[in-house]
């Protein structure tokens, strides 16, 4: 706790072991880890690797908007990913300890959303949103025999140099990286004040509404086969796919990449923001009610 700075916001949590240098070869830690994204109280976006065990941090990187980008590695016979800077020569290995492999697509988009969105300096305590984690499995994971596994080949010096932590305060040459790239329409703020769907979307604001309707006739036709409660909404609105499809839709709407003609709204009436076009399906849904 001394050792690292608090963090202000969670932003995303899963699984995952890493990797360390020995010699010109990388090999896995079989220790059961966790990767954490989270916002600084500086507001600043922190990459950082806890032993699952201890519960204890013992990475953290700062990462700036495209500074760095997480990606798997097709050199490799797991699992691997690599957090890798455009602007030095760090380079972190990772590999996923997640149940089902199948998602680990969905949460590498998720980290390269996180890690690259704008500064948001200043941000209030308060509009911290939940937690994004991955479900904890029933049955532990045998991390031990999968680390046996994994193996890179044919990285080279030059890829697996570096693999070393940086951790500590912020420096001077960060802050004044930060304060340069603040212009005056940042600090003026966004049309809808950065609103985004997943401002909206969270479980405490849309658990009351879900309890007042009848899943079956209303939200059914829009969800996978099968039964669902309220309890299995909450979960699917936390899962990191869905946050991650949230996401997406925010930047086009906020970009204007997308016809908003077919959700029945006259798009030269609506900016595209998040808030103007929450207002404009208000006002569809309202005549739509009216004609029927």
């Amino acid at each position: 706790g001394e050792a690292f700075p608090a963090m202000q916001e969670t932003l995303l949590e899963f699984r995952a072991g890493k990797m360390m240098l020995e010699g010109k070869r990388v090999v896995p830690d079989t220790r059961k880890g966790l990767i954490r994204i989270a916002r600084g109280e500086e507001g600043l976006v922190h990459f950082q690797w806890l032993d699952r065990t201890q519960n204890a941090i013992e990475d953290d990187q700062i990462i700036f908007p495209d500074e760095a980008v997480f990606e798997k590695v097709n050199q490799a016979s797991g699992r691997v990913y690599i957090l890798k800077f455009n602007t030095d020569d760090r380079k972190f290995f990772f590999w996923m300890q997640e149940p089902k492999a199948e998602d680990d697509s969905q949460l590498c988009c998720a980290v390269n959303n996180f890690i690259n969105q704008p500064l948001e300096l200043g941000v209030d305590e308060t509009d911290a949103s939940e937690p994004l984690q991955a479900s904890e499995d029933m049955v532990e994971d045998d991390i031990s025999s999968r680390a046996g596994n994994l193996t890179l080949t044919n990285l080279g010096a030059e890829a697996i140099s570096d693999v070393t932590s940086s951790s500590g305060p912020v420096k001077l040459e960060d802050l004044q990286r930060i304060l340069s790239s603040i212009g005056p329409a940042e600090v003026a703020g966004e049309p809808d004040g950065g609103l985004g769907l997943d401002d909206i979307l969270k479980p405490d604001l849309i658990m009351p509404l879900i309890e007042t309707l009848s899943l079956e006739e209303r939200l059914a036709s829009y969800l996978p086969e099968g039964q669902w409660t309220p309890e299995d909404l909450l979960e699917l609105l936390q899962s990191p796919p869905f946050r991650q499809q949230v996401d997406s839709f925010t930047y086009v709407l906020r970009t204007g990449q997308i016809d908003l003609s077919q959700f029945g709204i006259d798009p030269s009436k609506y900016k595209f923001t998040v808030l103007s076009f929450l207002e404009a399906l208000e006002d569809s849904v309202s005549k739509t009610s009216q004609d029927e």
